[in-house]
């Protein structure tokens, strides 16, 4: 359904009437995100109503009044009988009773229409009152989301700072040649264990069909350490094959996807002695 098939369709009026389903109001919150054109209709609906209550909170006008009284006080006579006319004397009580019995009537009436508008209004404020509260509802979970993402971010980190404090561990820094100048990497290598940990953020996203692959230099020949991907669109610190401890350099190339056997020479990126 398109944007304008959507204000069309009558369930913005329902929604703002306080009849529309609870998939309705979802459907129209999830609207709103998307499209800023509903709140400024539903608003305009909104408007719409209030002119109309404000507009017709009117006391009845004198002549409207004066018809109402003559209905309900004076009786009519049918069409084919003319009776006579028959005086009848009213004591000063009875005039008042009769005269405070109009006044209540009308006083009635006009009560009655500001009862009515008085109650959209309530109506407008308790939507507007739940339309806050559920927007509220809405960034609460946003927020949430959000904290949610910074611990594991910050668990992430946590991690990775404790493994490059292990004992044993040496840090090999990486840096860009002519292919990636500003790229970097930083390798974690522990001298114990022999494991290869590679943190690569600062490297540019590899074409469709190819991936990064670590080398270390091993008795002046190429080893190959294992190829690296990106997660989540984004490189993070990966563990790479076991390296002995008399390795010299390590370099990172850009090589088909799943690796090669030998370096691409004129595709590497990184270099950096130990």
């Amino acid at each position: 359904m398109s944007l304008e098939e959507f204000i069309s369709s009558g369930v913005l009026e329902s929604y703002v009437l306080g009849t529309a389903s609870a998939d309705e109001i979802k459907k129209i919150w999830e609207m709103q995100r998307k499209y800023p054109e509903i709140s400024r209709e539903i608003e305009a609906i909104e408007a719409s109503l209030m002119n109309y209550a404000e507009e017709n909170t009117k006391l009845p006008s004198e002549h409207l009044k004066n018809k109402i009284q003559q209905q309900l006080f004076t009786s009519q006579p049918a069409a084919s009988v003319k009776p006579e006319a028959k005086v009848v004397q009213m004591s000063v009580s009875e005039n008042k009773a009769a005269a405070v019995l109009r006044f209540a009537v009308a006083a009635s009436f006009a009560l009655l229409i500001a009862s009515a508008a008085f109650n959209f209004v309530l109506y407008h404020k308790l939507h507007s009152a739940n339309q806050e509260l559920a927007e509220l509802h809405s960034e609460k979970e946003v927020m949430a989301g959000q904290y949610k993402i910074q611990q594991t971010a910050l668990s992430e980190k946590s991690d990775e700072l404790a493994m490059i404090i292990k004992p044993g561990n040496k840090m090999v820094m990486l840096k860009g040649i002519d292919v990636a100048p500003q790229a970097s990497a930083m390798i974690v290598w522990n001298t114990i264990n022999k494991s290869v940990y590679i943190d690569a953020a600062t490297l540019p996203m590899p074409p469709e069909g190819k991936q990064y692959q670590l080398w270390a230099l091993v008795n002046g020949k190429p080893v190959d350490a294992g190829v690296f991907t990106m997660q989540d669109g984004k490189f993070v610190m990966q563990k790479m094959k076991d390296m002995p401890d008399n390795a010299q350099a390590y370099a990172v190339t850009l090589e088909k996807m799943g690796g090669s056997a030998v370096p691409t020479m004129d595709a590497m990126y990184l270099i950096g002695n130990v």
